[in-house]
Order: C-alpha cells, then sequence, then structure tokens
C-alpha cells in the first residue's frame, strides 16, 4: 500500500481529517482543505476534458493567490506538469520558456496579458483574477466535468521550474513528488522547527521561485493555514504578521530592511505568535539582526539551496543566530549545516574531494536533489555528476561542518532576492553598435544587496550614458535585470584562452564601490 506517494496523498489527508481547517486565504477568498480540495478536484476535471493529461505541460502567470496554489495542485492531481511563469520577465523571454516547455495549457492574470507572445498565444488560457472573461476561471469551471483519477508516483514529476545558466539560456529544472516531500520532512528535521496543524504562515514570495513555491507546499503538507500576500507590501507584511496571529513566514533580509525603515512604529504592533522567521537569498548582518530581534522577539533561520536542489541544502538554525550574538558573530556569513540525509562536499576542478577549510566548489548529494533538466541531458551531466548536484557556488566546510560561500562559480549575481546572470546580459549589450566589448559583474548594494555593472569597452565609439543603456535594454530584459551603473575601461582583462577574467574587473571595481 502506497502511503504519502505524492502531493495528492497529503492534501486528501487533510481535507479528511481537517476539513474545517483553513488552508490558504488571500484578500478574495478564503479556503478550508475540504473547500479547496473540491476546488482542486475541479480543476483538475476541467483540465482532462481540455485534454491536458499526464506529463503536459500547464503554465501560470499570475501572482500569488488562493486560485494559483488550488491551480498549481489540481495539475498535480492528475499527473500535469506546472511552469510557473516569472511575470517579471519580458515577452520574449517568456515565450521562449513556455515553446521549451512545450507548453499546452495556461492560466494567466489579466493584467499579464501583454506579455503573451507568439506561442502563448496560441495555446488555450483561462484568466484568474477576471470574472468578466467568458474564458474566466468561474465560467470555465461552470460546465460539469468528471475527475478520472490518475496514479501519480513519487518519481513522476511535479513542477518544471526555469532558472538561467551562464549560457544565458533557461534550463526546465525537473522537481519530482519525491524531491518536494523529501525535502519538506529535511527542513524541520533539520532546524526542530516545522509547520504544525492550523499553524498559519504568511506567503510572500512569488510562487514562480522556489522558496514561494516549495514553501507554500509545505504548509499543505503538514496541514498549516497559509495567508497569502499578492505582492510584497513593506507596511502590509507588518500588519499581517500581526493582525492576522502569523507563526512564520520566509523573506529576504532586504525585505525585513525596508520593513523596518517603512514602519517607525514597530514596537505598537504585536508579534508575540510569530515564533519562526525564515530568510535566505543572502546571508543577514550582525546589525540588522539584533534589529529584528529587537522588534519580533522570534527565532530565525537561514535556508541555502538552488532550484536543482528543489529549495533547501543547508540550514543556519535559529541555535545558530544565538551562538553568533553570544561571540561568534563569524557564524552570519556561514549558511549553516548540511540538511538531514544529504551530504556536502568541497571538490577541485578535477572533482576530488578537498581537505576541511579549502576552497573549491561546494556539491550535494541527497533525495532532494532534481531529476535533471528538461530536454537537455548534456546540461544535466555536467551539472548531476554520479548523484552529485554541482552547485557552481565556491566555498569551504569547518571542521564542524558549516558551510561558507566564498564566491559564486558561475558569476551569478543575486539582487533582491533575483537570480541575475551576466552572460545574458553581455549578450544584449554587445549588440549595441556603441559597444565593442561587455562583461557585466556584481558589486554591492545598499538596497538591493548587488546590482548589476556594466563594464564596456567603446572601441572609439561615443560613450553611453547609464539613461542610454537602460533605453537600450528595456524591452530586451527584464528591468531587474538592466544595468543603471556602468564603467568604461581600455579593454577587458582576458587570460591566454581569451576567457574574461571578471576576478580582475572585481579587483579594478572594488575601489569605486566598496562593500555597504
Amino acid at each position: 500500500m502506497k502511503i504519502f506517494n505524492n502531493i495528492n496523498d497529503h492534501t486528501a489527508y487533510h481535507a479528511q481529517r481537517r476539513s474545517d481547517v483553513m488552508m490558504a486565504s488571500d484578500n478574495i477568498k478564503s479556503f478550508s482543505y475540504a473547500q479547496a480540495w473540491a476546488h482542486i478536484n475541479a480543476i483538475a476535471a476541467h483540465l482532462q476534458l481540455e485534454g491536458i493529461g499526464k506529463g503536459d505541460r500547464v503554465a501560470i502567470l499570475a501572482k500569488n493567490s488562493v486560485d494559483n496554489l488550488c491551480i498549481f495542485l489540481g495539475c498535480a492531481r492528475i499527473g500535469a506538469v506546472a511552469v510557473g511563469l516569472n511575470y517579471r520577465l519580458t515577452a520574449a523571454e517568456l515565450d521562449f520558456i513556455a515553446g521549451d516547455a512545450a507548453v499546452k495549457f495556461l492560466f494567466m492574470d489579466q493584467e499579464f496579458n501583454s506579455l503573451r507572445g507568439d506561442y502563448l498565444n496560441s495555446v488555450p488560457c483561462v484568466c484568474i483574477d477576471s470574472d468578466e472573461s467568458a474564458r474566466s476561471l468561474p465560467a470555465w469551471l461552470a460546465s460539469p466535468a468528471s475527475l478520472v483519477d490518475v496514479d501519480i508516483k513519487g518519481d513522476d514529476i511535479l513542477f518544471q521550474m526555469y532558472t538561467s545558466g551562464t549560457t544565458g539560456l533557461p534550463k526546465g529544472v525537473l522537481i519530482s513528488h519525491a524531491n518536494v516531500l523529501a525535502n519538506s520532512y529535511q527542513a524541520p528535521m533539520s532546524t526542530g522547527i516545522g509547520f504544525r496543524e492550523g499553524e498559519r504562515g504568511l506567503v510572500i514570495a512569488p510562487t514562480f521561485h522556489a522558496v514561494g513555491l516549495v514553501g507554500a507546499l509545505l504548509g499543505v503538507i503538514y496541514g498549516g493555514s497559509m495567508i497569502i500576500h499578492r505582492d510584497y507590501d513593506p507596511v502590509g507584511m507588518i500588519e499581517t504578521l500581526a493582525k492576522e496571529h502569523i507563526n512564520t513566514v520566509a523573506v529576504i533580509p532586504v525585505m525585513l530592511q525596508f520593513s523596518l525603515a517603512m514602519v517607525p512604529n514597530i514596537k505598537d504592533y504585536d508579534f508575540s505568535e510569530l515564533h519562526t522567521i525564515n530568510y535566505g537569498a543572502s546571508p543577514i548582518s550582525e546589525t540588522l539582526l539584533k534589529e529584528c530581534i529587537d522588534a519580533f522577539a522570534c527565532d530565525f533561520v537561514q535556508g541555502y539551496g538552488q532550484t536543482e536542489a528543489t529549495m533547501a541544502l543547508t540550514f543556519l538554525t535559529a541555535a545558530d543566530h544565538r551562538k553568533a550574538l553570544a561571540g561568534r558573530p563569524e557564524l552570519l556569513r556561514s549558511c549553516g549545516r548540511a540538511v538531514f540525509g544529504t551530504e556536502i562536499k568541497i571538490v577541485g576542478k578535477d572533482g576530488s574531494e578537498l581537505p576541511l577549510g579549502e576552497i573549491g566548489e561546494i556539491v550535494a548529494n541527497g533525495p532532494q536533489i532534481m531529476q535533471g533538466y528538461w530536454n537537455n541531458p548534456e546540461a544535466t551531466a555536467k551539472t548531476v555528476v554520479d548523484g552529485w548536484l554541482h552547485t557552481g557556488d565556491a566555498g569551504r566546510v569547518d571542521e564542524e561542518g558549516y558551510v561558507y560561500i566564498q564566491d559564486r562559480v558561475k558569476d551569478m549575481i543575486i539582487s533582491g532576492g533575483e537570480n541575475i546572470y551576466p552572460a545574458e546580459i553581455e549578450n544584449i549589450l554587445v549588440s549595441h553598435p556603441h559597444i565593442q566589448d561587455a562583461s557585466v559583474i556584481g558589486v554591492p548594494d545598499a538596497k538591493w544587496g548587488e546590482a548589476p555593472l556594466a563594464v564596456l569597452v567603446s572601441g572609439g565609439q561615443p560613450e553611453l550614458t547609464a539613461e542610454e543603456l537602460s533605453e537600450f535594454c528595456r524591452g530586451k530584459l527584464a528591468a531587474y535585470k538592466i544595468p543603471r551603473k556602468l564603467e568604461y575601461i581600455a579593454a577587458l582583462p582576458r587570460n591566454p584562452t581569451g576567457k574574461v577574467l571578471k576576478k580582475d574587473i572585481r579587483s579594478m571595481m572594488a575601489e569605486k564601490y566598496p562593500a555597504v
């Protein structure tokens, strides 16, 4: 007998045993587990009427909502693979992803209609956030439909989430039901903190990101109750944490910084039921941590991972944060220790394991590691070698098992929690007639953590202003990827094989762009 073989088993169990417990609520609707299960099954049945079956890709281009989460679970119910689309991308970028995934159906918020390119315009579409359209979600669900049950196994793909690579072309990461279930068990076992029945979690991170989606799924798996925010609002987050008696929330440090700045009377709010703030994407400074503990009086946990690892590979626990403030501040520069059931080691360029303390590439092995990249066996073979995920991050491990990230092997920039890959931007920049050569690096930014800096070679052409560069990139790149800062140099430093030496460029720019 299969028990909890897939996420559907968990949702069905809570719908039967905890039918009146709230599963999810936004500013429009609130569903108990029983109501949500009925809605999920209706969505699944109507997808089957549309000819969608097991393994078919269904895109979701929408902001967070109860319906968004139920649509995702409706896909899971019949073995369809949800593909969350980042609405911050351009129409061209989204069309590439949709075409690569061979999407057969689209659920969309009406506000993003302008982001539908040729491919997305060619597939059937249901509008989530409007009741006026004949293809609105309520109208689509109005006709009767009977659900045909589908056998879902643990290794069946649950979702396909796109992440860029050093080539600049997005790759579809394949995450199975078993991957998500494993990571959802690993998290509470590793941190000592987890959802309990009826506990209330605030979902702010967008569900096209692993933190938002897997975080919401973790709540469903454990029978928790999710309060869902459509967008991040610095003041709204604080008000909801207090008024909705939230127990846990996942954020990035810059969100905490913004909220503290925007709510000067934060001492007037009651956060007595908030027990944990989970954060990721970047470390937290000792100063900000102390300010947050003073304001919220709760525990803090940092997670490190990547889409290819479902969500988490390591955790810096609440106890670790207390140690950091009690005389070991260096721990705040660590991303913690490996989660339960996961091995982490540091390897050199030849793949051999390095001694403790030496810097090399961080590789990991565990049940949360992806099934591979969609239709990309070459990239899969390079990234997962003998079961070990090559993260692309350079770091070291100390004698206690704490992992310290030193640099990003893939030169990825993390700005406001968004991953930015320089190669994609560089390909756009060098298409400008006045730019002979270009390299993009991340520089410290007080607001976003990091920001992309364009380092350009003019080749005798007139130099561009930052405004002119932004205008050129507009429509070709998502807004958060566009460099707002630029510098000109005579030539990019390169090694004998022609590879740009970004380390040298960072050194050249370090004095002008110091750490903040």
